[in-house]
This record gives C-alpha cells, sequence and structure tokens, in this order.
C-alpha cells in the first residue's frame, strides 16, 4: 500500500488548500500569537506558536468543509477571525457546547 504523503496527488491538494486558505491561516496565526502575547496565555514563545499554528490548521480544516458545502471564503475569513481572537481553547468549549445541545434536540 502506498502513503499517502509519498502520493504527489497528496501534496498537490495540500498546495491548494494552502493556496484557497493560506490567507485565513495567516490571520488567525497572527491574531492568535498577539492575543497570547497580549494576554499572557502561555509561559513560553514555543506554546504559543504552537498554539497559533494549531488555530491555523483548524481554520484549514472549517475552510475545506465550508468548501465542501458549498459556501464562500467569507465564512473561513469569519471563522479565523473567530479562532484568532477567541483561542482554540475557547472555541474547543463553545464547540462542546453547541454539541451537546444539538445532542438534547434529537
Amino acid at each position: 500500500m502506498k502513503m499517502p504523503e509519498k502520493s504527489p496527488e497528496f501534496w498537490a491538494g495540500v498546495l491548494l488548500a494552502l493556496r484557497e486558505h493560506g490567507l485565513a491561516m495567516m490571520l488567525t496565526f497572527i491574531l492568535s500569537y498577539i492575543r497570547i502575547q497580549l494576554y499572557g496565555d502561555q509561559p513560553s514563545i514555543v506554546r504559543a506558536l504552537l498554539e497559533a499554528a494549531a488555530g491555523a490548521l483548524l481554520v484549514m480544516i472549517v475552510g475545506l468543509a465550508v468548501n465542501q458545502a458549498g459556501l464562500n471564503l467569507a465564512w473561513t475569513l469569519l471563522a479565523a477571525g473567530f479562532v484568532g481572537v477567541l483561542g482554540i481553547e475557547q472555541v474547543r468549549v463553545l464547540s462542546k457546547r453547541w454539541a451537546a445541545r444539538k445532542v438534547e434536540g434529537l
């Protein structure tokens, strides 16, 4: 079985996703890093960079989902600002609360 990271199609897909959602990812990274430095959320620079990078990856995933849903890039940029300003921990808490309400409604 061929490993996906060795396939040219895999890397072409990654580059396409970065090209389409790179602006939103960069926005998230910068906003997250500024928020972390402003409020002192993370004690070390490495943790601050890792959280900012995790937020950028989360926005890329949201961007791919937005594309599959047939929505435009503005929703990805909205998610980028949301994740960048609130941080991934707060987004996790809010999404967990939202999911619990959806499950209760079933």
